[in-house]
């Protein structure tokens, strides 16, 4: 389909949609979120309305009954009301972003995480969570490496020099590391629509991206070294599957948490509930087909899904078989100190591989899912979703698409191997982040 428009025409109309944004200023995403938050409030005391805070997701609450009368209100005062969709507190009737649509610019839908967001309740206000709801603190995790640095290139070069013959091409592929400041937009996207994680941890080989603030209350970066257990026989190590093996060791760490790609962006305003069950359980998103049945079964995130399968096969006598959906994927603590008891010798093994290797098993986006269901703490949910591959043909229409439809819960712009015309496509992809998410986050400079 993607063929049948003319490149130049999708470029244009790329460049159409993109060009409809507001400037970057002195304001963050945070700024405008607790200024919205504070004139809306305001106005409800104006009105002697009833309204409570609910801290455990950032939102305002207010009566059903009061609900007309104080959105006359924010209109009268030019503020814009945009209706959110999806997972929210099981309290709510509805859920609206109220802001300031001077600040906020056009194209509310996709500004609706920079306003106050307030939900509707036909009962009680108070207590603010239901008893559906999930209560507690989430963290979020990402893992970042930039392939600029010489550093970095120097010890990649030496390490694929001894990989060669015994790993998947792509593995190895250049592209696989290449950063296209998916993280600066990444974090824009969660500090938009997940305001109410706690503290952000960056893991990365000894990085830190120019853009990032020298301190933040919440954000810790994290160096390899701090985790890994043992940093002399597995660093440097270019395997995000090793990697994602250590996770549970960072310290200080809350028991719930989202491990997130740079390559996956949040798309809306999110509730804690999409991702955690009422009791804390993780809800982690399946897709529809097998990995037995990938055209490339020897990709290592196929090959790991199929060792990640034995291990559940022996451990509880089950099967796994469908993939998981590339998304952020809540973790518990448990879980992963759960399988680095049970299967500590396989993850000293993928610790051990400088890059992603046959025997690999892949944790936070397969077998920890896995082994959460069959200990009772996680089951499976459905996300809206969007898959985008910088390398497929019709890279240029996917992401006219993902700019012109409503913006689905999350989505990823993944790159398996490096694309021909990598900097045009760099230049795109730049170009639609920037017009998804304008306005910089409290954790650039």
């Amino acid at each position: 389909m993607g063929r049948s428009i003319p490149r130049g025409a999708l470029l244009h109309a790329l460049q159409r949609y993109t060009d409809r944004i507001i400037a970057e200023g002195d304001t963050t995403i945070r700024a405008l979120q607790v200024q919205n938050r504070r004139q809306t409030r305001r106005l409800a005391d104006e009105l002697s309305i009833d309204w409570v805070d609910d801290p455990n997701s950032a939102r305002s609450v207010v009566g059903a009954a009061d609900w007309p009368a104080l959105a006359d209100s924010f209109r009268a005062n030019g503020y814009e009301i945009h209706r959110l969709s999806g997972v929210d507190s099981y309290a709510a009737e509805a859920v609206y972003s109220v802001g300031d649509s001077a600040k906020n610019g056009s194209r509310s839908a996709q500004r609706a995480g920079l306003g106050a967001i307030w939900q509707v309740r036909p009962g009680q206000l108070q207590p603010s969570a239901d008893a559906q709801d999930f209560v507690g603190t989430i963290d979020a995790v990402y893992t970042w490496v930039d392939s600029s640095d010489p550093h970095w290139q120097a010890n990649y070069h030496r390490a694929v020099a001894g990989a060669m013959g015994v790993v998947n091409d792509s593995s190895v592929d250049p592209g696989r590391f290449e950063s296209r400041d998916e993280l600066r937009y990444s974090l824009r996207s969660l500090e938009s629509h997940l305001p109410w994680v706690n503290k952000v941890y960056l893991v990365t080989a000894g990085q830190r991206p120019e853009w990032l603030v020298d301190a933040h209350p919440r954000l810790e970066v994290i160096d390899h070294r701090d985790i890994f257990a043992s940093p002399e026989q597995c660093l440097p190590t270019f395997n995000s599957h090793a990697i994602e093996s250590q996770l549970s060791r960072i310290d200080g760490l809350s028991e719930h948490f989202l491990y997130v790609n740079d390559d996956v962006f949040f798309g809306r305003p999110l509730h804690p509930n999409l991702f955690f069950g009422p009791a804390g359980q993780t809800k982690y998103a399946l897709t529809n087909t097998h990995f037995t049945q990938a055209e490339e079964r020897d990709l290592p995130v196929n090959a790991a899904a199929a060792n990640n399968r034995e291990l559940v096969a022996t451990r509880y006598e089950r099967t796994t078989s469908r993939k998981f959906k590339h998304v952020a994927h809540p973790q518990r603590r448990t879980v992963l100190q759960k399988i680095a008891e049970e299967f500590a010798d396989d993850i000293e093994a993928t610790a051990a591989h400088r890059f992603r290797h046959p025997d690999d098993i892949s944790i936070p986006s397969s077998l920890a899912h896995q082994v959460a269901a069959r200990m009772g703490l996680g089951f499976p949910t459905d996300v809206e979703y969007s898959y985008l591959d910088i390398g497929a043909d019709d890279f240029l229409l996917q992401c006219l698409r993902l700019l012109r439809t409503a913006a689905p819960d999350m989505f990823c712009i993944n790159e398996v191997r490096q694309p021909r015309e990598g900097e045009l496509l760099r230049k795109v992809l730049q170009q639609v982040l920037h017009g998804m998410y304008p306005v910089p986050s409290s954790f650039e400079r």
